[in-house]
């Protein structure tokens, strides 16, 4: 299968050494560094244990003119999602599937400007993957990819299915999903309870269960999050809700946020499309979200700072 993945950061790195393993692979991304790392030394995972896997894998610059693919998998930050479909559009053709697995929300509506809903995957990943300079990246946990149609018909199905053998075929484990907002909202839960916090405090993941102070914040914010996903027509138990947060927390607490690589190169976050986007679907239910609203802020303040 010819495979394309657009965004080859730490995330994108990871699937794209799986995919590589069984199929035709090549990594797109805007940073020429990446690139040319990729192209010479091929890419460099470290587990847990120090031990270390290196993989050739071709790349090039994200609008290369890389042909047709098969499975286009998105894996670029969600505030640069239409400017990258928008880049790499000679990719897709009339039977081309698209994935996405990336953090925040409203993807999935970006990605639709340029393929039909029916070609459309969306899911979330259980894994966690720190960069470490050009062509290396730590990879800090593991666990199932969760997929599902962004349109549920049959031929949606079948652009799932065909998304579900490329990464089972690679070794990784994948979960089909009917009602995939109900995992969408999950993992956005996560993200909007974990990633400004470790963000803000510079923390470990970890340290916002362990700290009472940053839990009792984290609290209110996936509450927040529940109230806001019931009004849009997925209903969750709060506690069970903040239970998966905390249970996500445990699995990877020495690891690192995304958010927190952000602040930690001094780049724009995605803020808007994860916290962000709980307020402003707060607003359309006419609701309020403090918490979320407050993390907002804060985390415009610090990019300003930059």
């Amino acid at each position: 299968m010819k495979i394309a993945v657009i965004g080859a950061g730490a995330m994108g790195s990871l699937y794209g050494m799986y995919l590589a393993s069984g199929h035709e692979v090549t990594l797109l991304d805007s940073y020429r560094p990446q690139v040319d790392a990729i192209n010479e030394h091929g890419l460099t995972k470290v587990e847990k244990d120090g031990g270390e896997t290196n993989a050739r894998v071709w790349a090039l610059p994200s609008g290369s003119a890389a042909g047709v693919q098969d499975l286009v998998v998105v894996f670029v930050k969600s505030i640069h999602t239409y400017d990258a479909m928008q880049e790499n559009k000679g990719l897709i053709g009339p039977d081309t599937v698209v994935m996405t697995l990336q953090n925040g929300a409203g993807n999935n509506r970006d990605i639709a400007r340029f393929v039909q809903r029916e070609h459309i995957v969306v899911g979330t990943s259980s894994h966690n993957s720190v960069g470490l300079g050009p062509g290396r990246f730590f990879h800090s946990g593991s666990g199932p990819t969760n997929i599902g149609p962004e349109k549920p018909c049959e031929e949606g199905n079948r652009a799932v299915e065909t998304a579900a053998e490329a990464l089972r075929s690679s070794g990784l484990e994948v979960n089909v999903i009917e009602n995939i907002q109900k995992i969408l909202w999950s993992k956005l839960f996560i993200n909007c309870g974990v990633n400004a916090l470790s963000a803000l405090m510079q923390c470990r993941i970890g340290a916002v269960e362990s700290t009472p102070a940053l839990w009792k914040i984290c609290t209110r914010i996936v509450y927040e999050c529940v109230m806001v996903a019931e009004a849009d027509g997925t209903y969750f138990d709060r506690r069970e809700a903040l239970e998966g947060v905390r249970k996500v927390i445990r699995a990877d607490a020495g690891g690192y946020a995304s958010m927190y690589q952000d602040r930690q190169h001094k780049r724009r976050t995605e803020i808007d499309k994860i916290n962000g986007t709980v307020v402003g679907l707060a607003q359309e239910h006419g609701l309020d979200a403090p918490y979320n609203r407050m993390i907002v802020d804060l985390i415009h303040g610090v990019e300003q700072s930059f």
